[in-house]
């Protein structure tokens, strides 16, 4: 899979245009164990939103997912912004595509 860079200003513009403009609503992949969480999971956890850009849900949630963190010691991430690691986004379409095959 092809590195993904971006700045940050592009980066919250691509997720705009993916998930509009309700950050609980973005959804993102862990680059260890593939679970995608939203940050909806994240505030229901009573775990900050803004962990679910860099941080498997599993570490609020126990069985659901693992718990790397994006800003661990080893760097498996593909996307990364202004230079940091940080986990892909998982648009919806691409699931519903996955369950169509």
């Amino acid at each position: 899979m092809e590195n993904k860079k971006y700045t940050k200003e592009s980066w919250l513009a691509e997720g705009r245009r993916l998930f509009g403009t309700d950050y609980t609503k973005y959804r993102f992949r862990c680059p260890k164990c593939g679970n995608v969480a939203t940050g909806q999971e994240f505030k229901d956890a009573g775990a900050d939103p803004n962990a679910m850009y860099c941080e498997c849900i599993g570490r609020h949630v126990p069985g659901k997912g693992c718990d790397w963190a994006a800003y661990g010691l080893f760097d498996i991430c593909t996307v990364h912004v202004d230079g940091q690691p940080v986990f892909e986004f998982a648009p919806l379409e691409e699931e519903q595509r996955e369950e169509v095959y």
